[in-house]
């Protein structure tokens, strides 16, 4: 069963806070985008750090210590005390996938703000990780929206990385 999380991407720590007050109290985990800021509050459900900067190594150790379930980074970091997705733009190999516990398959062309399209050339990329590492978890994330997350969930998806169409695609599936 594929699991649908909403990502934040905070301005302040205000909009952290608030965006975390949206969060639907269904939800166990969120994806929280972390630019060259550092935004944190206390957050209390399960969240994994999308590491979207350009050191991810100095401050990997900081958001593993504040209880982060998943790390993603766009390379590959050996880390301990929790899991570690490696960070696939469209264009990026796959090789180092065999030593990460998730793939984490960008599927828009711009990251680092929500609201980009969708990019369906994240279908082919989902085929090859399949391919060539068929037990590894696949994330997706960017674009993800009512529209296209079946296609995502039948190609082999395990989690769906929703920012800016979270609460449309949550609103629709659960009926509120």
């Amino acid at each position: 069963m594929s699991k649908i999380v909403p990502a934040i991407l905070a301005l302040n720590v205000a909009d952290l806070k608030q965006k975390l007050a949206e969060i639907p109290s269904e939800i166990d985990l969120v994806h929280i985008d972390v630019l060259e800021v550092d935004i944190w509050t206390r957050i209390k459900i399960g969240f994994e750090a999308h590491l979207m900067v350009k050191e991810p190594e100095k401050i990997i150790d900081r958001w593993v210590k504040r209880g982060a379930k998943r790390i993603i980074a766009h390379k590959f970091i050996e880390i301990k005390g929790t899991e570690f997705g490696l960070a696939l733009k469209l264009s990026d190999p796959i090789e180092n996938l065999d030593k990460a516990d998730f793939a984490h398959l960008m599927s828009i062309d711009e990251i680092g703000e929500q609201g980009h399209p969708f990019n369906p050339k994240v279908f082919d990329r989902i085929r090859e990780v399949r391919e060539k590492f068929p037990e590894i978890p696949i994330s997706v994330d960017g674009g993800v929206s009512l529209e296209n997350y079946q296609r995502l969930i039948d190609a082999g998806v395990d989690r769906l990385i929703v920012g800016s169409g979270f609460k449309k695609l949550w609103n629709s599936l659960t009926k509120k």
